[in-house]
């Protein structure tokens, strides 16, 4: 009865490996998009990255688009085509055995610049052809205006309870609001390398997967150049974001300095989903999350074209001030 029993499961086992069927990557790959990116800002050209899209077990470095054209129209109308260049990273080493130099190409793409300066309220459109895609790639987005800054203040000053030689700095941006969707960043400079806030307004940007979320004690740790929270508490009205930073009083030897921007939502759009994705992605936690789709503006392709305005650049000078 044994042997029945080993024979039966050796048939069903090679009636298993029998069913196989092995299924090339290459009948599965997607066909590649186009892919624009660029945030324009008002003051400055018109600039985009044009790639195109790769399968995900590929190896190359090289993402150049053959024979780009970009044109720019700004309010309806026809402005510029824009310049077409090939860009890249590159890497040198010494070779070990050669002694030689070596350069080695690390990553390419095409780069597009105009000469037109964007102006604040202008509305672009961006369409973006190459005889490697079928249709044109079209992007659009307005510039915004500059943020209304009115001040940007000290609210307390105190020791930190755990380390006396430190001072714990709780500053306040006050801005006027229009009335209106209005999308800000921040981006710290100076002594401010970066700063913590509970403050409401960057609960679409705040850690939401921590465990401190389940009981309220969640912050935001703004670092970096994009820092952004929109004006759902306090729309055409002035508000003061608050935020709170720590620092060796005795060693401060330049400014705290926040330059402010007003962003156009599609770029707000991508970094929130943009933030979703990263505080998922690699931990344990991507494995019993749905898959963060990221934001995306381009039509027929993929990618952000987004805006921002001429930055305010905020200071306060506490070099001088004894601990």
């Amino acid at each position: 009865m044994k042997y029945v029993k080993l024979i039966t499961i050796i048939v069903l086992m090679a009636g298993v490996v029998a069913c196989e069927k092995q299924i090339p990557m290459t009948d599965i790959e997607p066909d590649p998009l186009m892919v624009v990116n660029g945030i324009q800002q008002v003051g400055q050209p018109a600039r985009l990255t044009i790639e195109k899209s790769s399968f995900y077990i590929e190896t190359t470095e090289d993402f150049r688009v053959k024979d780009v054209r970009a044109d720019l129209y700004v309010n309806g109308e026809f402005k510029e085509s824009l310049h077409v260049m090939d860009s890249g990273l590159y890497f040198t080493y010494e070779n070990w055995e050669t002694g030689e130099e070596v350069t080695e190409l690390s990553y390419a793409y095409t780069y597009c610049e105009g000469s037109y300066l964007l102006q604040s309220g202008d509305q672009l459109r961006f369409e973006v052809s190459s005889p490697e895609f079928e249709k044109t790639a079209v992007a659009e987005c307005t510039l915004p205006s500059a943020p209304d800054v009115v001040s940007f203040d000290t609210v307390r000053v105190a020791p930190d309870s755990d380390y006396g030689d430190v001072m714990v700095y709780v500053l306040a941006l006050t801005i006027d609001d229009p009335v209106g969707a209005t999308y800000y960043n921040l981006k710290p400079q100076g002594a401010l390398t970066g700063f913590t806030s509970s403050d409401p307004v960057f609960a679409d940007f705040m850690e939401n997967v921590q465990i401190d979320d389940l009981f309220g004690g969640s912050e935001y740790y703004g670092n970096g150049s994009y820092n952004m929270f929109n004006d759902l508490y306090f729309d055409g009205k002035r508000y003061a974001v608050k935020m709170q930073t720590a620092y060796y009083s005795a060693y401060m030897y330049e400014p705290f300095t926040v330059e402010v921007t007003c962003v156009d939502a599609g770029f707000y759009q991508y970094m929130k989903s943009y933030k979703a994705y990263d505080y998922v992605s690699g931990g344990l936690l991507e494995f019993v999350t749905e898959p963060t789709q990221v934001y995306s503006n381009v039509q027929n392709g993929i990618g952000i074209v987004g805006a921002q305005s001429q930055p305010v650049v905020m200071t306060i000078d506490l070099t001088n001030v004894e601990p």
